[in-house]
């Protein structure tokens, strides 16, 4: 996989909530303040550095499901004889 295609891109909106969510969550649990540069400079890095661990188990259960369905195909099948 080439370096760019590691990138996970999100909306504008579904920026602008990340970075809602990340600037509550470190105000009620670090007490911390910080602003909308800083949140979107660590949204950044969580999505480079630790999204491609949660796309690559979002593939693998997608596949689990896809083989599962298409093992439940072999039940529709009929007697031959």
């Amino acid at each position: 996989m080439k370096k760019n295609e590691n990138v996970i891109n999100l909306t504008k909106e579904q920026k602008m909530n990340a970075v809602a969510k990340l600037k509550h969550y470190l105000s009620e649990n670090f007490d911390m303040d910080a602003g909308n540069l800083e949140t979107e400079f660590f949204l950044e890095y969580i999505t480079k550095n630790i999204g491609v661990f949660y796309y690559n188990n979002a593939v693998a259960d997608s596949l689990a499901f896809i083989n599962e369905k298409t093992e439940d195909l072999y039940l529709l099948m009929k007697d031959e004889e």
